[in-house]
């Protein structure tokens, strides 16, 4: 069976991202039926990078009044697409030539939905690759580690019918895998890096968690409160610590970070986890 992709691709104020993301796509050895960004309503302008690719028959641009965050977005993409399998990719990573053939050989090995591994875009040395080739239940209690939207498709029919939780300010993707697999979904992983994931741009994102308040942050946790029985206790409390104590360095009150996740996910959990992210930079620091 020969299957027909739909690429859809979010963006909010990355024009010039934008543009190395399409071009990827566009290079790929396996082209998609269709190319379909959606804006978040951006402030940015983007009708430069726009008018390259909506001279393409395959290339739909559309354009949210209002900022309504990425899930929303994506859905709206969902709505509009055609070809039977929909491959989503943030407007800050780019695909790899052969990302979306090896998509496909996923889903002709009878796939219902697909992640995949990645690497930094900044090191050709720093891979991110789980092993085996069915997404591991055990994993995805430890959080999300296997990749972002950027490594994500899965079947039209499915996507139309299970939806992203738009009520989600983060972990999408993790809540998204975990309600396929739940459900008893083929979920695939394709053991090997075939896109570049722009690491650097999380920094947008630091700074809005550490302009947060620890109660304002309380919101981060929905993911996790929203799959606790799936987590169990132990892993439960671990992510609270994590999502609580992300971006620590650049946060004004760290003791009250701290004292937070203290309070949610116990003194034990809360002094593992700054033990362990403490460890990996004195690792990193002495690699580099």
């Amino acid at each position: 069976m020969g299957f027909t992709v739909s690429v859809v691709i979010t963006t909010f104020n990355r024009p010039a991202e934008l543009k190395e993301a399409l071009d990827g796509v566009f290079a790929q050895i396996e082209q998609p039926k269709e190319v379909i960004v959606v804006n978040d309503a951006s402030s940015l302008p983007y009708e430069d990078i726009i008018s390259e690719y909506e001279g393409r028959p395959e290339f739909v641009y559309k354009f949210l009044p209002s900022s309504s965050g990425a899930n929303k977005a994506r859905n709206l993409g969902v709505d509009t697409a055609t070809g039977d399998i929909i491959a989503f990719l943030d407007d800050d990573d780019i695909w790899m030539p052969d990302y979306l053939l090896e998509h496909i050989n996923a889903y002709e090995k009878g796939a219902d939905a697909v992640v995949s591994g990645y690497q930094n875009l900044g090191s050709k040395h720093e891979v991110y690759v789980q092993p085996t080739e069915i997404v591991d239940e055990q994993v995805l209690r430890t959080g999300n580690q296997y990749c972002g939207m950027s490594g994500f498709s899965m079947k039209r029919e499915l996507a139309l019918r299970e939806r992203f939780d738009e009520a989600l300010p983060n972990g999408q993707d993790w809540d998204m895998y975990v309600r396929l697999h739940q459900a008893g979904y083929k979920l695939m992983n394709i053991p090997k890096a075939i896109f570049y994931y722009r690491f650097q741009n999380m920094d947008g994102i630091g700074a809005k968690v550490a302009r947060m308040t620890p109660d304002e942050a309380v919101v981060r946790l929905r993911s996790a409160d929203k799959h606790r029985q799936f987590l169990g206790d132990e892993h439960y409390r671990r992510r609270v610590a994590a999502q609580l104590l992300v971006y620590l360095p650049l946060k004004k009150q760290k003791l009250k970070w701290v004292i937070k996740s203290v309070h949610l996910a116990g003194l034990k959990v809360t002094l593992s986890h700054l033990l362990r992210v403490t460890t990996k930079k004195i690792r990193q620091r002495a690699s580099s």
